[in-house]
């Protein structure tokens, strides 16, 4: 008779479980999902961090080089003479590094918070019993092209009466 129980207790208890197993594996493959996209958003503007900056550390080494070498063939008289001119120009380039590094970060940012949000308003939705925002927003979208489609198709028909 204790056999019995145990063994509905265990029944009980595996059938009140697996619903949340089965949730929660989903939520691990939106979350990996998520995570998957907020990489390539940090991948993607890592690298063009880099391009801007090693651009400008190219141009920057360029000019102090040329400045090197215009001040070595003029000489220290005319390097003491006029210093200022020897001087390589940067501050633009700085400015401009500055100004693109900051704008892709920030950029970044806003692409990492709409992600993460997304990612959690779709968990959210999953538990709730909801479709996912994002397979709502497809199917928005979904219905929205074939709309436009079918009234892109009538115009031209009508168009086509019209000069007919």
């Amino acid at each position: 008779d204790f056999t019995m129980n145990v063994d509905t207790i265990v029944s009980d208890v595996k059938g009140a479980v697996e619903p949340y197993v089965a949730k929660s594996q989903d939520v691990v493959t939106l979350s990996v999902e998520t995570v998957k996209q907020a990489n390539s958003v940090v991948i993607s503007s890592v690298q063009d961090l880099f391009k801007t900056n090693v651009g400008v550390s190219k141009e920057l080494f360029s000019a102090a080089q040329s400045s090197f070498d215009k001040a070595r063939a003029d000489g220290v008289k005319q390097v003491a003479s006029k210093p200022i001119e020897y001087v390589p120009v940067g501050k633009e380039l700085f400015v401009g590094a500055y100004k693109d590094s900051y704008a892709i970060v920030t950029k970044a940012g806003e692409e990492l918070v709409t992600i993460v949000r997304k990612g959690f308003d779709d968990v959210v939705a999953h538990f709730s019993g909801s479709k996912t925002v994002s397979g709502e927003m497809k199917k928005a979208k979904s219905t929205v092209n074939k709309t436009a489609t079918k009234a892109k198709k009538t115009v031209r028909k009508a168009a086509k009466k019209a000069t007919a």
